[in-house]
């Protein structure tokens, strides 16, 4: 009789059960990846260096693994908003705004057709760049200093960043920071604020890109969604409470180890 018990039952009844094509502790590991990143994007930009990597490492198209790290992003981004509008922290430039809508859904179209080798090589530089800039420019403090005087300069880079975001969006969140804090004028604190409202208006318009070309997988992006909520609204509070002091050196830190993440992976 126990012969003729199949020899497969327990051995599917041991398989670890999957969803939408990626094993089941994937889930795990991609949630508290969101979290921390949530954390790290609302105290220095650059969460997409901490889900982004695992997401391609979980064995998914990066077509979808762009577009799935592009929602959760969505929530973080406008979680930490949300936090700082909340306590008075921003007040909303339309212009930034609509420059970021409309440049980043160029980009997410964009990202579907062409290659991203070139762009992947060039940006740890980039990154190198703002490291240092953040590590030995005195001028960074949470005091605010005068607009900077050529507008023009300064919204053609919110478009062309902006533009990046949608297209690709690694160190979206450091390079818009940078920004507003090298020509925008802002201290550390209030452009940390003012940059996740135009890194939400980035990825709300790329997400919507993204959903309809079909590539979000919904219930891992539901999960890193709630990963990122949490993890946002910490980093936010961080930052409310200590300002420059802890932002900068985050900063620091993620621009370096964005770097160092993309040479190994572009040059070796």
């Amino acid at each position: 009789m126990l012969d003729s018990i199949p020899l497969s039952i327990p051995l599917d009844f041991l398989h670890i059960q999957s969803f939408e094509n990626i094993e089941l502790y994937w889930y795990v590991i991609l949630f508290f990846a969101a979290l921390f990143g949530g954390v790290v994007g609302s105290l220095s930009g650059g969460a997409g260096m901490i889900t982004m990597p695992l997401l391609l490492l979980s064995g998914m198209n990066p077509l979808v693994a762009l577009a799935t790290n592009k929602l959760q992003a969505c929530v973080g981004s406008f979680t930490g908003a949300y936090t700082y509008y909340s306590q008075g922290n921003i007040t909303l430039n339309r212009l930034c705004i609509i420059i970021a809508l409309i440049c980043a859904s160029a980009g997410a179209i964009s990202v579907q057709f062409v290659k991203v080798e070139i762009l992947s090589k060039i940006l740890p530089f980039v990154m190198i760049g703002i490291g240092a800039y953040f590590l030995f420019s005195r001028k960074i403090s949470d005091t605010d200093r005068a607009k900077a005087q050529n507008k023009l300069v300064f919204y053609g880079l919110c478009a062309i960043v902006s533009f990046y975001g949608g297209f690709l969006g690694v160190g979206i969140g450091t390079l818009m920071l940078t920004l507003l804090v090298s020509l925008g004028g802002y201290g550390l604190s209030k452009a940390l604020a003012h940059s996740r409202s135009l890194v939400f208006s980035i990825n709300i318009s790329s997400t919507l890109f993204f959903i309809l070309s079909g590539n979000v997988l919904w219930l891992l992006g539901a999960l890193m969604c709630i990963g990122q909520a949490i993890g946002a609204s910490l980093g936010a509070k961080l930052a409310l409470k200590h300002g420059a002091k802890v932002i900068k050196p985050f900063v620091i830190c993620i621009c370096f180890g964005i770097s160092i993440q993309l040479i190994i992976k572009e040059f070796f």
